[in-house]
């Protein structure tokens, strides 16, 4: 057996190396994206239906659970709605109803708003409500609208985000304590993304996108005339930030975008064409979370060149809009992106691998001599 050349030699050490270790970074490229997949469905353990209902007699807009719309999750999902069965009145009480008594003493998931009953942002006992009626300073709610839970250990404080609990049911009518249905929990799990907040000005300079300032777009209101630094932004690529508001899912989804909190009745500054800024969402799936308030969008910013028009259209408009900034830790786009690389990319850098450890490395061909017996070889 004659000895390898070192070019060949070569190239069996990257094919015996590199070809596996090639393998082996496109295998856990998949299986990161798996693994966050997974990390996402976790922390969303059912399709949750939040949306806003109005109160005037609260004083503020309220959040509510859509318990018809929101999905059954694992367990004994335990509704709002039938613990409504019971009309409780501590003058006139009456009995239980037989279903409800039934469930008394199982172990039931029940998803609803955190009201805090100690100060702190980690709570042992706090009560769970179907909306957040209460949790500013709105009348108390239904004796059977809500649970007094019970924890053996601290959970966190959820403020909007509604939060699933497990634990044991029971319906124990204690009107005198305040409660007619009680449940010791084992644990709490906040029906949300997790998306931690995200810095405007930070997330911009890194994704190298203009940051709309609502300055800016202030100063139009006594001028009445569109800002050079706004009109430099026309049909381009650009970030908002702010407080959201005044949401819409029918039709083509919209809301939007201000610069000052707003909760929908009476607290805060309401929005205006010069403090806010219409949002189109690519699709539905943009939406924030009703509970979620304040965040940001990157689209195209559209402007209102006819000031008569401001009034029906608004100053600016951001069209085709995505909720987070592409590619910025913490956003929605960088937790829903796919893998790292696609199946392409991982095609393209095989082929390219191949063809320098392979194809490259084939030693050139050289003219053979062959020398026949009988034959020489000599010119005459």
């Amino acid at each position: 057996m004659q000895p390898l050349s070192p070019s060949e030699r070569k190239r069996r050490r990257w094919l015996r190396y590199g070809l596996p270790l090639l393998l082996a970074c496109f295998a856990a490229n998949h299986l990161e994206y798996y693994y966050r997949q997974k990390r996402v469905a976790a922390r969303t353990p059912s399709a949750v239906v939040v949306k806003a209902e109005g109160n005037l007699f609260a004083g503020h807009n309220t959040l509510g659970i859509d318990e018809s719309r929101t999905a059954p999750v694992d367990g004994q999902f335990l509704r709002f709605s039938t613990l409504g069965q019971w009309e409780f009145d501590p003058k006139t009480p009456s009995p239980c109803p037989e279903g409800i008594r039934r469930l008394s003493g199982r172990e039931a998931l029940c998803l609803g708003f955190m009201y805090p009953l100690e100060p702190g942002g980690r709570l042992k006992t706090f009560c769970l409500l179907r909306t957040t009626q209460t949790c500013c300073y709105g009348p108390r709610p239904q004796w059977s609208q809500y649970l007094l839970v019970e924890m053996k250990d601290p959970v966190k404080f959820e403020r909007l985000a509604p939060v699933t609990v497990r634990g044991v049911f029971y319906a124990d009518p204690q009107p005198a304590q305040g409660f007619i249905y009680r449940l010791e929990g084992k644990d709490v799990h906040a029906v949300s993304d997790d998306t931690p907040d995200v810095d405007p000005v930070e997330a911009t300079s890194k994704a190298k996108l203009p940051l709309v300032d609502f300055a800016v777009l202030e100063a139009a209101e006594n001028s009445k005339a569109i800002p050079p630094q706004l009109q430099a932004l026309n049909g381009k690529g650009a970030v908002v930030a702010g407080y959201f508001m005044n949401r819409s899912e029918t039709g083509a989804p919209r809301l939007l975008v201000g610069k000052y909190w707003w909760d929908g009745v009476s607290r805060g500054k309401p929005p205006g064409i010069c403090n806010a800024i219409l949002v189109r969402p690519r699709d539905a799936a943009q939406l924030p979370p009703a509970w979620k308030d304040k965040g940001l969008f990157t689209g195209t910013l559209r402007i209102e060149p006819d000031a008569d028009k401001w009034a029906q259209n608004g100053i600016a408009c951001l069209q085709d809009a995505v909720l987070g900034v592409p590619g910025v830790a913490g956003s929605a786009l960088a937790i829903d992106r796919g893998p790292i690389l696609v199946i392409w990319e991982e095609a393209l850098i095989l082929a390219i691998f191949l063809y320098f450890s392979v194809w490259r490395s084939r030693p050139s061909c050289q003219p053979i001599s062959v020398v026949c017996p009988g034959i020489s070889s000599a010119r005459p």
